[in-house]
């Protein structure tokens, strides 16, 4: 199992036939369909979780939602038990910030970056 990790910054969530397209670089309606979205929406992948949740850290520091603490304390929870991490939410200064850690393998879905050997 590893983690792909995917980032969005824009003014507003997508419209639905924004959030559709797969080409669009913004958000999807579904979870999985990340994976399908343009490689430059990618931010890496992590093999262990406590790399997510470093990259998770940093990410969340850098445009902090309201409440910080506890939500890096419940995408750590996600990560710990192997689940996906999501955080969206809108900045101090008003963008929309989306970041987010998948499990791969997932059912329906090719690994867009499968990870190196060291």
């Amino acid at each position: 199992m590893h983690w792909h990790a995917y980032t969005y910054t824009g003014p507003q969530w997508p419209r639905d036939g924004e959030a559709r397209n797969l080409q669009a670089a913004v958000p999807p309606n579904t979870i999985s369909h990340w994976f399908r979205k343009p490689q430059s929406m990618r931010a890496g992948t992590f093999s262990a979780p406590e790399e997510a949740i470093a990259w998770l850290d940093q990410e969340l520091n850098a445009m902090p939602p309201s409440n910080l603490e506890a939500k890096l304390a419940h995408l750590v929870a996600c990560l710990d038990r192997g689940a996906d991490a999501y955080a969206g939410y809108y900045s101090a200064g008003g963008q929309m910030v989306v970041r987010c850690t998948l499990v791969c393998p997932r059912a329906g879905e090719q690994c867009p970056d499968p990870p190196h050997s060291p």
